[in-house]
């Protein structure tokens, strides 16, 4: 068996250095192609520089998809026996099509065939025509730089066969997830390929994998023959809450195939479209310096921004927001706009109410757009035109997060004969104020046909879920979940004290990702500073945590008043505050993996006394 195993193991390198050779052909012909130079192309007559230029864009697109492929070719092999012909034919799938091989991309209509057990199945043709087939024999590969490092068989009648799994440890030092096309289950599979056009909601607890999924639903409807002449990359945009997640996508969508989808934070898109530049204002996440300034300032604006009347938009900025927050900035409050505007700086709340006022000037948003068109002597000359913003696809990751005029103003830019947007989420997990509590706020209502529920799969161990339960959470604990080292907590006195005891922590630790967490943003600037020499060590607030996950995660400056600062809000927004506090620890604790250590100056029980009761 073992000898059997090791034939197969070889003929699966061969058929890789098979394909790659084809592959290499192809990079040559391809290059061919649109091999002429920009000089060249000037010398041909109007209508052939058109097709030249088409012609190397797509030739460009094509030769990374075989830079893909030439390092993954396939992911999976189905051997199918059709009905109507009877003849037998082998399939390969991958992230991009090479024909000529038996290659076909993940996201053709047969591809489907990949999660079905072996035995009789059908698949459905994008006529609609219903076809039969066995499937005898299926493959699946994780294949890495052409490299073997999994290779499983399954036949009908036999469980599946383990032919070769490579050791490996854990490699990664950023929050980019493995190859994942090549083991999405069924269900997934049929959540991207649900019907492209209006509002749908991926839900789910932290770690269920949601993000990952609606990237796919992108992948999937730039790719799939039906529905990619509706969604051109630069026609969509995914918001993202801050610029770690940003990389975080910016890594992944290449990956799966995608290049030229805008990837933003509402900070940015609004800016751009405010024509702020660097030296018309920057923006602050929260201004204010402790808890309490930053919490009173967001109440006071937000109260301005849902009941203050209209003003018109004007350039000067500051001065419309100046006459909106006139009658609500109260005490501190008052001296933070000061020194906002002394400072030319703006957060979430001060470009929602420019937004506000912009879009009710001008319903259209338009952009600046270069293009090369020739002259009347027939050359080619860069040109710019005003074209408006309409987008074919919207993703809204951590949509909870996002004041519902936010929301609003996404649907605005949404192209009207479609509407397709993609809320990525979970309502159970609202970190910061003001931000959206029902559908209806943003007159959506979502039915259940468009709306997927995930449930969380757990990475943390055994023991970092029993603590986050002796904590008072709510908290279902699988059987059979792994195993790992007991959390653990260090009380410190000081800074320093603690500083140095997470330094001796993470010590020669840098083949594992790590995250240190703290709530409050004036620590965190500190351990970034004390970290910015190593890439593998990530600080960030609990609040920017959410959505990434870390080997071993770090919990730091515990005191027993970190979640206490509700006393001193008032009333109306105080049990908000203390949900608020309470989901955010919550993330914190479930970004850990495999160790949790809490460190500060108490333990973490005593100082979430208030939030828990």
């Amino acid at each position: 068996m073992k000898a059997n195993k090791i034939s197969l193991l070889e003929k699966l390198r061969e058929r890789i250095k098979s394909v790659q050779k084809s592959i290499a052909e192809s990079v040559l012909h391809t290059k061919e192609l649109a091999g002429k130079s920009i000089g060249e192309i000037k010398t041909l007559n109007k209508e052939d520089q058109v097709v030249y230029f088409e012609l190397q864009y797509y030739a460009e697109r094509r030769l990374e998809e075989l830079s893909h492929l030439n390092s993954s070719p396939f992911f999976i092999r189905c051997d199918l026996t059709h009905e109507k012909k009877g003849e037998q034919k082998t399939y390969y799938f991958a992230k991009h099509q090479l024909t000529e091989e038996s290659i076909y991309s993940w996201v053709a209509p047969l591809s489907s065939v990949r999660f079905e057990n072996p035995g009789p199945i059908t698949y459905t043709l994008p006529n609609g025509v219903v076809e039969k087939a066995f499937l005898s024999r299926k493959e699946q590969y994780m294949i890495v730089d052409g490299k073997v490092l999994f290779f499983a068989i399954e036949q009908e009648g036999s469980p599946r066969d383990l032919i070769y799994q490579e050791h490996f440890l854990s490699r990664g030092t950023g929050f980019v997830l493995p190859e994942i096309v090549a083991v999405m289950e069924k269900a997934q599979d049929q959540i991207i390929r649900a019907h492209h056009s209006g509002s749908f909601v991926i839900a789910g607890p932290a770690g269920s994998g949601k993000t990952t999924l609606a990237l796919h639903r992108v992948a999937y409807l730039v790719q799939a023959p039906d529905t990619t002449a509706d969604y051109p990359t630069e026609s969509i945009i995914v918001f993202v809450q801050d610029t770690g997640t940003k990389d975080y996508f910016s890594n992944l969508l290449p990956e799966l195939g995608i290049k030229g989808v805008t990837i933003a934070t509402f900070a940015e898109w609004a800016m751009e479209i405010l024509d702020i530049n660097k030296e018309a204002g920057l923006f602050v996440q929260r201004p204010g310096s402790t808890e309490k300034e930053r919490d009173l300032y967001e109440h006071h604006k937000i109260t301005a921004l849902r009941n203050s009347k209209h003003e018109p938009y004007r350039k000067k900025h500051h001065v419309l927001l100046e006459k909106v927050y006139k009658s609500y900035l109260k005490g501190e409050s008052v001296a933070l706009f000061e020194n906002q505007k002394k400072e030319k700086t703006f957060d979430k709340i001060d470009l929602t109410i420019l937004l506000k006022a912009y879009f009710a000037k001008y319903p259209k948003i338009e952009k600046v757009k270069e293009y090369f068109s020739p002259n009347k002597k027939g050359e080619l000359k860069k040109r710019k035109r005003r074209l408006p913003i309409e987008y074919s696809l919207i993703v809204v990751d951590e949509f909870q997060n996002s004041l519902p005029e936010q929301l609003l103003f996404y649907k605005q830019t949404l192209r009207k004969d479609n509407k397709s947007i993609v809320y990525v989420g979970d309502m159970a997990q609202q970190v910061q104020f003001g931000t959206l509590k029902d559908w209806s706020e943003i007159g959506e209502e979502i039915n259940s046909e468009r709306k997927v529920m995930l449930e969380k799969v757990y990475r943390n161990t055994k023991q970092i879920l029993y603590f986050i339960e002796s904590l008072g959470y709510k908290v279902s604990i699988p059987k059979g979940i792994k195993e790992g080292p007991h959390v653990v907590e260090k009380t410190c006195a000081t800074f320093e004290d603690e500083s140095v005891h997470i330094q001796s922590l993470v010590k020669d630790r840098s083949n594992i990702r790590i995250g240190i967490l703290a709530k409050e943003e004036l620590l965190v600037e500190k351990y970034k500073t004390l970290f910015k020499a190593e890439a593998h060590i990530h600080v960030l607030t609990m609040a920017q945590a959410q959505g990434v996950e870390f080997d071993l995660v770090v919990l730091a400056g515990i005191n027993s008043e970190m979640f206490s600062g509700f006393k001193v809000l008032p009333e109306t927004i105080q049990v908000e505050k203390r949900r608020i506090d309470k989901d955010l620890l919550y993330v914190a604790l479930t970004r850990a993996i495999k160790e949790l250590h809490i460190i500060g100056q108490c333990k973490l029980n005593k100082a979430v006394r208030e939030i828990m009761s």
